[in-house]
């Protein structure tokens, strides 16, 4: 396994590599300008590109020109947010927490505000109160996040299922510049090395906890996307109470319901983000998939790597190994 640099890049015939990627039914832009491209190579020889932008791995889809402009992003004290490593949930959440906000249980009419898609005039046009929701670690969160006390949501979910959801969001799709084509085993060696999307979980985990403890004046909502699944009714009420809003039990229960995980992959179908005319990004929104994927020794490889990085930190029973 190993990285390098793409010292040079031809911006067309990189681009022309990238599928062509929609949210809410329009193309999105693709521009390589800036971008420091990076070869993973995982063991069996198999390539993924991402852009390494101060020092962590992005794919190449986030123009330069936005992720330059996130830490100096103009945020509302009434804001919300909404930061968690991909895969964890996130779109879920969001649709949960805007039916919330709206007062009713109606799918929300588009994708989520990914901070690193959306240009800030953009964001800035969201009436309030906006969820502004990011895939970065809570370091390179905007500076207004802790200076205005914003609330913020992080969510949370074991990471065997996040590397099975993320393996099988990457693979033969031109998210990059190219198509992975390794096995799961492969990837998942580049997932413990913290050479994949965002540097891996576990530094985002790790991230996280610095954040929150430099930072314990900002309001923090932990979102399990296990304990979502188990008691999604109790989620959307916990929700409720962290944003301050009146409890409706019936509101809740309604929003559970529409957001169950059948319903939403077909309501959501118009607005999600689409590569080639593909809707990848619902799955199937179970716990324990991983269990139809890792073998012994992929368990153990697994267990070792967590286990080292993430001994002592709070998040580590939650997921240690049963």
């Amino acid at each position: 396994m190993g990285v390098h640099r793409s010292t040079y890049i031809n911006m067309d015939e990189a681009n022309s590599e990238l599928g062509v990627v929609t949210v809410d039914g329009k193309k999105l832009d693709s521009d390589s300008s800036g971008q420091d491209i990076v070869t993973v190579t995982d063991r069996s020889g198999h390539t993924l590109k991402f852009q390494l932008f101060q020092g962590v791995h992005y794919i190449p889809l986030f123009k330069v020109a936005i992720l330059q402009q996130i830490k100096g992003l103009k945020m509302r004290p009434d804001d919300i947010y909404f930061s968690g490593y991909p895969r964890t949930g996130t779109n879920w959440t969001f649709e949960m927490t805007s039916m919330l906000l709206n007062g009713k249980a109606e799918t929300i009419q588009r994708a989520k505000d990914l901070m690193e898609l959306s240009q800030p005039d953009k964001l800035a046009q969201l009436p309030s109160p906006r969820i502004v929701n990011s895939h970065m670690k809570l370091c390179d969160s905007p500076d207004d996040v802790a200076a205005l006390k914003c609330k913020v949501i992080y969510t949370l979910r074991d990471p065997k299922d996040v590397i099975v959801s993320l393996y099988n969001l990457l693979y033969d799709r031109p998210w990059s510049y190219g198509r992975y084509q390794g096995s799961l085993e492969d990837y998942l060696h580049l997932f413990l090395d913290g050479t994949v999307e965002v540097n891996g979980i576990f530094e985002h985990w790790r991230d996280a906890e610095k954040y929150f403890s430099q930072h314990p004046e900002i309001p923090v909502h932990l979102q399990s996307y296990e304990d979502a699944i188990k008691d999604p009714v109790r989620a959307v009420q916990t929700l409720s109470d962290f944003l301050g809003l009146p409890r409706d039990d019936d509101l809740c229960r309604a929003i559970a319901e529409k957001c169950n995980f059948s319903g939403m992959k077909i309501d959501k179908e118009p607005f999600t983000v689409k590569i080639d005319g593909e809707s990848c990004l619902y799955r199937k929104g179970i716990v324990g998939d991983w269990k139809n994927w890792f073998n012994d020794q992929m368990l153990e490889d697994y267990y070792r790597v967590y286990e080292e990085k993430m001994a002592g930190s709070r998040f580590y029973e939650t997921y240690a190994r049963s």
